[in-house]
């Protein structure tokens, strides 16, 4: 079984393999994807008459979930690039080393978060946007979903390590099980046992603890090519900061998306009042419903980029990035025909609120006019963190999300009120496009050089 999955990295059909270890993922991730949108659903439904403040509620504590996020993927995705390519180079020893220290790195950056989180909540909350109205409820929904932080983190990035040995089924069955337990806990805790948005936040902390349990079952199996050994666990500095390195992109991420949201939030206050952080928080839970199969490719492709180059079959990473750019800007069309044919009944599937429903049809319209163009960003970025290639990964990061989107937010809507703020979104979404071909293609370029003529 172990040999059959090194022989499926080396040898099997790109587009074939490509989707083998992608499909698990998309699945997963959507899974995932729509635990969080039933989350927001039931909060909207089960609030009656403050289904706007609830929704609100939960789109300012959005920001710290993508921090909880960036240190959970940052530390994964930087374990998993060092474990593919250590695999691909028959070194199992550190690839065991690397997947201790990963265990490590989470749970000190969990613990330090949660406590930190939780002494600065009101502040926090305030500065991503919470109004008098609205803080209730987000202080009610993110105290509990601190106390989970060490469970997602865990089970997130070490799924991404599952998927550097070549497990992707493995690695779905956590996110699908405890989406599943989310999605039965949700309606029950809010609507049957009158427990409102903090039910929402209880259900999700439950589901994450199943899929921590999933992951330790994993390692305690002899189901991993990559043994875990607690003697390991104590930091290896050198490699603690190769994996940070490189995880790093990702980290900045969605740590800048935080930062981001703040400026957002604190405008869409100003241009648009608690009912356009509503909105916007649709728009985002939308959004990442639609962007959950582009990261399953890249989940997908991130194996066979660092088990590849780490075995010097340049041309079989060439032949990655050229398939998957196709499929992924196939998947973004699609994604737009969808939200451009039914954007009304998108909204009315959160609220029945006329005021919302009015304000949130164009400003989905607008946000994603040029979302065939992020797929690219999206393989640039794992192509990059597979090889290694930390600071052009944190380039395209900065691209868009520090140089392009916050001038915009600001800019814009002096001259185009709240329109502007939804113009800033495909604006740089174009433009980090741009930067993110560069890097891609001059990678690329040097993968061709190294390829054996004739």
């Amino acid at each position: 079984m172990k040999h059959d999955r090194y022989d499926m990295l080396a040898n099997e059909n790109i587009k074939n393999l490509i989707f083998k270890m992608s499909t698990p993922a998309i699945v997963g991730l959507l899974v995932q994807a729509f635990y969080n949108l039933v989350d927001t659903i039931f909060v909207g439904r089960g609030l009656g008459a403050d289904s706007a403040l609830g929704i609100a509620g939960i789109s300012v504590a959005f920001p710290i979930q993508m921090l909880m996020m960036g240190i959970a993927m940052g530390i994964g995705i930087g374990g998993a690039s060092i474990i593919s390519r250590t695999l691909g180079m028959g070194d199992s020893d550190k690839a065991e080393r690397t997947l201790a220290n990963m265990v490590t790195l989470v749970v000190i950056a969990s613990v330090i978060f949660t406590i930190l989180g939780l002494i600065f909540i009101d502040p926090l909350l305030k500065i991503f946007g919470a109004s008098e109205d609205v803080l209730p409820f987000a202080r009610e929904y993110t105290k509990y979903i601190l106390i989970g932080t060490v469970f997602f983190a865990f089970s997130a990035a070490m799924s991404n390590a599952i998927r550097a040995e070549g497990h992707a089924k493995f690695a779905m069955s956590i996110m699908l099980l405890s989406s599943i337990v989310n999605i039965i806990l949700d309606p029950l805790f809010i609507f049957k046992f009158n427990m409102g948005i903090m039910g929402a936040a209880v259900a999700t902390v439950i589901s994450q603890i199943v899929g921590c349990l999933m992951t330790v079952h994993y390692y305690k199996s002899n189901i991993s090519l990559v043994s875990f050994k607690p003697g390991y666990m104590m930091p290896d500095l050198a490699l603690s900061w190769e994996t940070l390195s490189i995880g790093m992109s990702e980290f900045i991420f969605n740590s800048v998306e935080s930062l981001v949201f703040i400026l957002l939030n604190q405008s869409l206050l100003i241009y648009g009042g608690d009912m356009a952080i509503a909105v916007f928080g649709i728009i985002i839970k939308v959004f990442m419903l639609t962007l959950m199969p582009i990261i399953g490719i890249k989940h997908g492709i991130q194996p066979i980029f660092g088990f590849n180059y780490g075995a010097s079959n340049f041309e079989r990473v060439r032949e990655t990035v050229s398939l998957s750019n196709y499929i992924v800007f196939g998947m973004c069309i699609l994604s737009v025909i969808v939200v451009f044919l039914i954007p009304e009944q998108i909204f009315r599937v959160f609220s029945s609120d006329a005021e919302l429903i009015e304000m949130g049809v164009p400003a989905i319209k607008i946000s994603f006019l040029m979302m065939p163009f992020i797929g690219s960003q999206i393989v640039a970025m794992a192509l990059l963190q597979s090889l290694g290639r930390s600071k052009q990964s944190l380039m395209i990061t900065l691209s868009r999300q520090v140089f392009f989107l916050p001038p915009l937010v600001f800019i814009l809507p002096l001259f185009m009120d709240l329109t502007g703020i939804w113009l800033s979104f495909p604006i740089s979404d174009f433009l980090g496009f741009v930067v993110a071909v560069i890097f891609m293609k001059r990678e690329v370029n040097k993968l061709g050089a190294l390829i054996p003529q004739g």
